[in-house]
């Protein structure tokens, strides 16, 4: 139930943005001086204090900084008064949450006077409590000073008070403070994707807007299995079955079943960064699962893709060997993997053998499992799941991070069929993580999956056949067609 909203100003209730394209320039011009740099740029997080002292530090500037804010707010206010609009379907926006009892006031960088000015001139200063501004609280939105003012003064709670804001940076203030948080299109952030994968909530048209959560995106980089037990077959019914919306970069297609791999057919490098770019330059990711990756080439250019795009929550299952006992990665590529994709890792998830690969050390007891799991963690600053389910400790598995363990117990399912199941593992984690989950929350909710997924007994193929990853529909659709 939402009790609070705290809408930015510039962008978020109106459109006005291209007020701020050139004023820095152009007010300097109006002193007589050139500009070296884009001001706007230079000013965006700026209170209009602070972008005074910068005229006056770095072009010589000699007026007070009240009067250079006078001036400025002097220039851009006759646009205001003339120009500027309120963005599409926002007053029966605000008008809808007044009915439901909504409280609200406007958080901004931008001066009172304007701000109450635009808001009264377009008739809808009386639905905000206050206005509240950088200038006055005496931090910018690098900060949630503002926010966290706002909300005191709306007397709600921080988990039922949202925040509309235009511009990343502010989003992520407010987020990254526990603000649910609703991204409002503007054709001047540039950087839409990433709003609309961090934010609860996106506007693109007040008009059309639903309450509804923005539904959160997974992208499976993996290799194709034929019979669809393992990779990025069970990585999209993993990612689907645990509510996230999957997309996929295939490293390789495979001609394989429940008794071998029989042939492997990679992807180029360059095809697969096509895919890679073709996921994020449109649907962002809020997570990423990384599978079977079979050569030092592909992993490379996993590695360059991932850090040009600054991608979050990465789950590493450094495949090797498939359940049947055939060989996923050539030789030289386990190097690669270990000093490219490890250190990018949020999280890494290991079983024995695969760990005493990428520990160049024997794993026979418990203690082992806590030495192997702290060598690789420590080398690699990455989160370890060392999964016991490979006759240690009976599907225990262990969590290393930041020098802390963390034992999940599991009791062991008595199924033979198991084709797929670190596969499914690491993507329930990427899409639990994806929704927000702490990783020790993700962990437990996908040991949950998997468990139910073996739980339903499926038995197909001559040797280790699949799970059911659509367990849960088996038994709805049980329930209404009986």
């Amino acid at each position: 139930m939402i009790k609070g909203a705290i809408f930015d100003f510039d962008g978020t209730l109106v459109d006005s943005m291209f007020i701020w394209d050139t004023f820095g320039e152009d007010y300097l011009r109006t002193l007589g001086k050139k500009p070296r740099e884009n001001l706007s740029e230079t000013f965006k997080t700026f209170t209009l204090e602070r972008a005074a002292e910068y005229y006056r530090e770095h072009y010589g500037v000699t007026l007070s900084v009240r009067e250079i804010v006078d001036g400025v707010n002097e220039m851009v206010a006759e646009i205001y008064r003339t120009k500027v609009t309120l963005k599409s379907g926002v007053f029966e926006f605000l008008c809808d949450l007044q009915s439901k009892g909504v409280k609200m006031c406007v958080a901004t960088v931008t001066d009172r006077p304007i701000v109450e000015d635009v808001l009264n001139r377009l008739g809808v200063r009386d639905f905000f409590t206050e206005i509240f501004t950088c200038t006055e609280v005496g931090y910018n939105k690098e900060t949630p000073h503002i926010y966290r003012a706002a909300l005191e003064t709306l007397g709600t709670k921080k988990d039922e008070t949202v925040v509309f804001e235009d511009a990343l940076h502010a989003l992520m203030t407010a987020k990254k403070d526990g603000f649910p948080v609703v991204a409002v299109h503007d054709k001047h952030e540039a950087k839409q994707d990433e709003m609309r994968a961090e934010a609860d909530y996106y506007i693109s048209d007040y008009k059309r807007f639903a309450w509804n959560k923005a539904m959160r995106t997974a992208l499976a980089i993996a290799g194709s299995d034929s019979s669809g037990g393992a990779g990025i077959q069970a990585d999209i019914k993993t990612m689907t079955m645990n509510g996230v919306y999957a997309m996929s970069a295939i490293t390789a297609l495979t001609a394989q079943n429940t008794v071998g791999v029989r042939s492997i057919m990679e992807s180029t490098p360059e095809f697969l960064k096509d895919q890679i770019d073709a996921v994020f330059e449109d649907i962002r990711p809020n997570a990423v699962k990384i599978g079977m990756v079979s050569s030092a080439e592909l992993i490379e250019v996993i590695a360059e893709r991932l850090n040009y795009y600054d991608a979050k929550n990465i789950v590493v299952d450094p495949v090797m060997v498939a359940t049947s006992g055939s060989e996923l990665i050539k030789t030289d590529a386990v190097s690669t993997l270990i000093r490219e994709l490890l250190p990018l890792a949020t999280l890494v998830t290991p079983n024995i053998p695969e760990a005493e690969v990428l520990s160049g050390k024997t794993i026979i007891t418990k203690e082992d499992m806590l030495s192997v799991a702290k060598h690789i963690g420590d080398s690699y600053g990455c989160a370890v799941l060392l999964k016991g389910g490979h006759s240690i400790n009976d599907a225990n598995d262990l969590l290393y991070v930041g020098g802390e363990y963390k034992w999940f117990c599991g009791k062991r399912i008595d199924n033979p069929n198991t084709h797929g199941t670190g596969c499914t593992l690491s993507s329930a984690i990427a899409s639990n993580l994806a929704k927000g989950y702490d990783l020790e929350t993700s962990i437990q909710r996908a040991k949950d999956y998997i468990s139910g997924a073996l739980a339903a007994m499926l038995d197909l193929g001559q040797e280790s056949g699949p799970m059911n990853h659509a367990f849960v529909l088996t038994q709805y659709a049980k329930t209404i067609f009986q």
